[in-house]
């Protein structure tokens, strides 16, 4: 007989004022990372967007402003100069001083100058406003990459990753591909105001959401100040001799005098780093971890190669059709669509098909490699854009699928404590790729006038035999890591799923003796 016990229906709602609480704690704590991860996608998007949207614009500001073409390009290059500058040592100063910390101060900065980029009036203003944009540009990257590793666990930290990379990914891609409207129907000085208004909301929604961490270890003075200059200076000088070659200035007493100013900075800074009693770099996580420099040099293939392919796309499009400014940068969707979705939602097919980094990497090149077919068989014989379509689509689906390596297993190795440093390595590393894709770019289509005069189809040809061989080392680069990561790191890197103590996996062969 039943005792009636089983008909009564329990609340839905937690009976307790304790249990209430728990529950109100935890909506939150979720509404918080939405916030953080908010910021995070917003901030990064925006870093890498600065960086390429005025990728054509150069003629346009040359002529507004009254300067040369030399002159806007250097000025507006110094963005990438000053970010790469900043990216490792200003990471490790995040570590130290506390990364929310540093990413507020850094966006704030970043939001009051991109405001006054309405005042540019010349070459110096330019200079200036592009080199305080590009140090704080590389704050927030390495900034916010430290905020979700060490704030975030298992599945959000994860998608955190992703987004991160997803918004820089993403922004790098719609840079060229929207830049040429600023050569005609928007106003060069706008993306400014937008950059500023749409930092100003990461900003605030970093402030709600994000958790301030920094690494315990390790205690910030100014004498940190020195080294931290000299380091920067010497990582900068690579970039610098690229930036020589991209502008074609053939100077060679001025690329000896940079190479002999880089080596001594780098001598400078172990000097002083190494009697200093407050080391700028206390463990020495670049001579243990290899993985992080097969993932950064991998990272950087990648990206150079998709800076390649995308400029070159553009330039095929202006050539080979009729559209516009505004409609090569809507064409140009097909390609970034599937780049991104997949580039998301890789982990997801892993998952759900047993799939493995190889395997998918595998798929990509093949995409890729059908898009060579497409264009050499179908496109060039029939240039227009319908007959260009289906090779910007696997284009986007393979560079999508391509993902050998991730950050999340340097970082398992060397520490949390690092975290906003490591992301410094990698964004120090993608750059210089993109810096590398501008450079064979303005070596092989120094003709290209994207959305300012009709190119000979001749140039379009050209655009893709260098987006044909740019394919072609992504592919050749993929099958040379994938089998290093086979042979040296094992196979699948499966992320985080617990909360892991701050500084763990540090192993005392890191400390420096």
């Amino acid at each position: 007989m039943s005792d009636g016990q089983g008909e009564i229906e329990l609340p839905k709602t937690p009976r307790t004022a304790a249990e209430e609480a728990a529950h109100r704690a935890d909506n939150a704590k979720k509404k918080k990372k939405v916030l953080a991860l908010s910021a995070i996608t917003l901030s990064v998007f925006l870093c890498w967007l600065g960086s390429t949207v005025f990728i054509v614009s150069h003629k346009v500001m040359a002529a507004q402003l009254g300067i040369s073409t030399l002159e806007v390009t250097l000025a507006l290059a110094s963005y990438s100069v000053a970010l790469i500058m900043i990216a490792i040592v200003g990471g490790r100063l995040c570590d130290i001083i506390g990364r929310k910390r540093m990413f507020t101060i850094a966006g704030v900065v970043f939001v009051v100058t991109s405001v006054c980029g309405v005042l540019i009036e010349n070459f110096w203003s330019l200079l200036l406003i592009r080199v305080l944009l590009g140090l704080c540009a590389g704050i927030i990257l390495t900034s916010t990459g430290g905020i979700l590793v060490t704030t975030m666990h298992g599945d959000t930290r994860h998608n955190g990753w992703l987004l991160w990379r997803g918004a820089g990914m993403c922004g790098m891609v719609l840079g060229p591909v929207f830049g040429p409207g600023i050569t005609s129907d928007v106003e060069w000085r706008a993306p400014f105001l937008a950059s500023a208004l749409l930092m100003l909301v990461a900003v605030a929604l970093g402030a709600l959401g994000m958790t301030e961490s920094r690494d315990e270890d390790s205690i910030f003075n100014f004498g940190l100040l020195a080294p931290t200059v000299l380091l920067g200076l010497g990582i900068l000088s690579p970039y610098l001799v690229l930036l020589v070659f991209k502008e074609q200035i053939q100077n060679w007493p001025l690329v000896g005098a940079i190479v002999v100013g880089g080596i001594t900075c780098l001598i400078g800074y172990f000097v002083l780093n190494r009697r200093s009693s407050t080391k700028l770099f206390d463990t020495n996580i670049f001579a243990h971890n290899r993985r992080l420099w097969l993932t950064d040099i991998f990272g950087g293939i990648h990206v150079g190669a998709l800076f390649l392919v995308v400029a070159a796309s553009t330039v095929i499009l202006d050539a080979d059709t009729n559209l516009t400014s505004i409609w090569i940068g809507i064409g140009m969707l097909p390609l970034v669509l599937p780049l991104i979705t997949l580039h998301l939602f890789a982990h997801r097919f892993r998952e759900k098909y047993g799939l493995t980094r190889q395997k998918e990497t595998i798929i990509g090149c093949v995409l890729l490699t059908l898009s060579m077919i497409w264009w050499f068989a179908i496109s060039v014989r029939n240039p227009n854009y319908w007959t260009i379509l289906p090779a910007l689509i696997l284009i986007g689906a393979g560079f999508g699928l391509i993902r050998l390596y991730g950050h999340m297993g340097v970082i398992k190795v060397t520490g949390q404590r690092w975290s906003s440093t490591l992301f410094g390595t990698r964004t120090f590393s993608n750059h210089i790729g993109a810096t590398i894709g501008a450079v064979i770019i303005g070596y092989v289509l120094v003709a290209a006038s994207i959305g300012t005069e009709t190119l000979d189809p001749a140039v379009a040809k050209q655009a893709g035999l260098v987006a044909s061989v740019s394919i072609l080392v992504v592919i050749a680069s993929s099958v040379v890591f994938a089998g290093l990561k086979a042979e040296l790191l094992g196979l699948e890197d499966p992320h985080w799923h617990a909360p892991t103590a701050v500084g763990a996996g540090e192993s005392s062969k890191d400390r420096m003796v």
